[in-house]
């Protein structure tokens, strides 16, 4: 009986430390996941504020972009329904 308990025991060392490993590792993926959405979002918002600019320089250009991409995306949606 006493060695029943000691292996109960142990069992619930054991899972305890590894639920205190698992939740030290879940916060660090979030902690790293967290660092590299920020930076990705950063990196998008100049992205962004470089394409405003190249359109404000060349306004003809941003809005035949503008058309090919919407005249592309229209044919992709059409294909899809017509299926």
């Amino acid at each position: 009986m006493a060695d029943l308990k000691a292996k109960e025991e142990e069992l619930k060392e054991t899972l305890e430390k590894e639920r205190k490993e698992l939740k030290d590792t879940y916060a660090e993926i979030r902690k790293k996941l967290k660092s590299e959405g920020d930076r990705l979002q950063g990196e998008l918002q100049k992205e962004y504020s470089h394409a405003r600019e190249y359109v404000e320089k060349n306004p003809e250009t941003g809005v035949g972009v503008a058309l090919a991409g919407g005249l592309l995306l229209g044919f992709a949606i059409a294909k899809l329904f017509n299926r």
